[in-house]
């Protein structure tokens, strides 16, 4: 009597193995193969089709220790800039110290005429670096987003007397 593997109506295996006839036990395991993937795909599917992707489903990009020591060293000088900047240009020299000071020597920012700058109806001013964008207020104020998933603010700064930093309406 041949077994069901349950709920596939398909022979088990062992009793393709135990088959008297080589033929029939390489066609029977055949089946018997060609049947199992063909459930365990329709439930894959049926599975994923129901499911909302989660961001477990995309691999992390992850910077290498060397780069994230060097962010993290950035960070801390750029929280040190005081007083806050006044205007975009101010804000810009203050990241370049700031980078001088992370000895980040060979790291740059685009000047603000660069012609790969974007300049917003409001004044504000964005520079597109490698894995990261800047945007400057008119105030003085600025951020730092990282471009890379899912694309957090990294740092911002108020502009003098406090003005907070405002992503350009364009830019959302």
């Amino acid at each position: 009597m041949s077994k069901v593997l349950a709920g596939s109506g398909t022979p088990a295996l062992t009793d393709s193995l135990t088959a008297e006839n080589p033929e029939e036990t390489a066609t029977r395991s055949s089946t018997h193969l060609k049947a199992r993937i063909g459930q365990g795909l329709d439930d894959l599917k049926s599975t994923a089709a129901h499911r909302k992707p989660s961001s477990m489903d995309r691999p992390k990009l992850m910077r290498a220790l060397q780069t994230r020591q060097r962010l993290h060293r950035l960070r801390h000088e750029l929280g040190q800039i005081n007083p806050s900047p006044s205007s975009s240009e101010e804000a810009r020299d203050e990241i370049i110290k700031a980078m001088a000071r992370a000895s980040l020597d060979n790291w740059s920012v685009p000047e603000l005429t660069d012609e790969s700058a974007v300049h917003y109806p409001d004044g504000s001013i964005c520079i597109r670096l490698v894995a990261h964008t800047i945007f400057f207020n008119p105030t003085g104020a600025f951020g730092i987003v990282d471009r890379h998933p899912p694309g957090r603010l990294y740092f911002d700064m108020a502009g003098q007397g406090g003005v907070g930093f405002v992503l350009p309406f364009d830019a959302q």
